[in-house]
């Protein structure tokens, strides 16, 4: 009996690993959402999303056409009825109803936790992209704490001082030269220090290694990026989807897995320019973009696109059948409340006033794990519910 003794504990211990790492697979690991997405898109109308589709080649849009569900979301998120990107998205990544043009903070003045910092504290890599400057309400809301929204360089300096983002990537590389210049603070040396990769260009995108990057800040514009001022934009310029392309490969490498905000303001700032041909165009962007995250995101994710408001609406100018564009398959627009005009204008396309954004319902649209939440009326908060739960 002694003998065999040994042979027994052996036995138990190796039986009780197996019962533990069944355990922990089945209950911990299989069950746990790998990468939550968020697409942030202001102005995107139903509207305009139908003339989207109906100008694209195919007539369908590969991405959004593909949600699992969908629901109408309250445009009401501070003390302003509609339009302000930093409430709404401060709401989202709260949960809190706060003060307009305040990035996550609650109205005695003190932050509000947001859902980057609860991945952060989960395990998870994390990132921002914005086709926009990366210091853009939308995404900013996700990590900064500030009573106005547009200071960004104090925004620029909290995302190396309060967080360690793991990825960052869009436009506003003015904004760290101008504070290198000013002589405050040279943040990109900075975040050299802290072990990120500096990138500014396709090349330097296409060639980092992804399975090697612990950290990397892309800055590929002064401002906003230069995005689908056609359908063909030449093979140097980065895409939306190119940035989502990376981002997924780069941040799916961390085991306990991502939580990524992707802000495309684009859509917003053409339809608030009158420009609703660039309007269209970007939202084939997203469209792309949308597409790439179902592809590379896999199953185990949960998708969530969702625009805060409408900026306005559009109207035909001319007939195809009468007007200058007889050959045109449809005719050409103009937003009806178009900048600073009473009526429609096709020539007025920057007179330095935006168009208004809409009073009316946002929406969502929803992929994967967790998506079928996504229903009915619901406010940015309980889209902040759902998510939380799949981190």
């Amino acid at each position: 009996m002694k003998r065999w003794r040994p042979q027994l504990i052996a036995l138990a211990i190796l039986v009780a690993f197996i019962g533990f790492s069944y355990s922990y697979v089945r209950y911990f690991v299989r069950a746990r959402t790998h990468a939550v997405i968020v697409f942030l898109v202001p102005g995107a109308s139903p509207e305009l999303l139908s003339l989207a589709q109906a100008r694209h080649p195919n007539r369908h849009l590969p991405g959004l056409d593909q949600a699992d569900s969908m629901a109408f979301v309250e445009t009401q998120a501070s003390d302003q009825l509609a339009g302000d990107t930093a409430a709404l998205a401060s709401f989202l990544a709260t949960g809190e109803i706060g003060p307009a043009n305040r990035l996550s903070l609650r109205y005695d003045g003190k932050p509000a936790d947001t859902l980057l910092y609860q991945a952060q504290r989960r395990g998870r890599a994390v990132g921002i992209i914005s086709s926009g400057p990366v210091t853009s309400p939308g995404v900013a809301a996700f990590f900064a704490h500030q009573p106005d929204a547009s200071v960004s360089a104090s925004i620029a300096n909290q995302m190396l001082d309060s967080t360690r983002i793991d990825l960052i990537f869009g436009g506003g590389l003015e904004v760290f030269e101008t504070e290198r210049k000013a002589g405050r603070r040279d943040l990109l040396k900075e975040a050299e220090k802290l072990d990120y990769t500096i990138v500014f260009d396709r090349a330097g995108l296409e060639s980092f290694p992804a399975w090697n990057t612990r950290r990397i800040v892309g800055l590929f514009a002064p401002q906003e990026l230069p995005l689908a001022a056609t359908e063909d934009p030449g093979a140097g310029t980065v895409r939306l989807s190119d940035l989502v392309e990376r981002a997924i490969q780069t941040l799916a490498y961390n085991l306990l897995g991502y939580f990524l905000v992707v802000e495309h303001p684009l859509v917003a700032n053409a339809a608030g320019q009158n420009q609703a041909e660039l309007a269209v165009r970007q939202l084939h962007e997203l469209d792309r973009a949308v597409d790439t995250a179902r592809r590379y995101a896999g199953k185990n994710a949960l998708i969530l696109v969702y625009c805060p408001f409408s900026v306005g609406g559009f109207q035909f100018l001319e007939s195809p059948s009468t007007g200058k564009n007889k050959k045109s398959r449809l005719p050409s627009l103009s937003w009806h409340n178009g900048p600073g005009k009473a009526g429609s204008d096709p020539t007025g396309l920057r007179t330095g006033r935006a168009a208004a954004p809409s009073a009316g319902f946002g929406w969502a649209a929803a992929y994967g794990k967790g998506s079928e939440e996504v229903h009915g009326i619901l406010n940015p908060g309980e889209l902040h519910a759902i998510l939380r739960r799949q981190l």
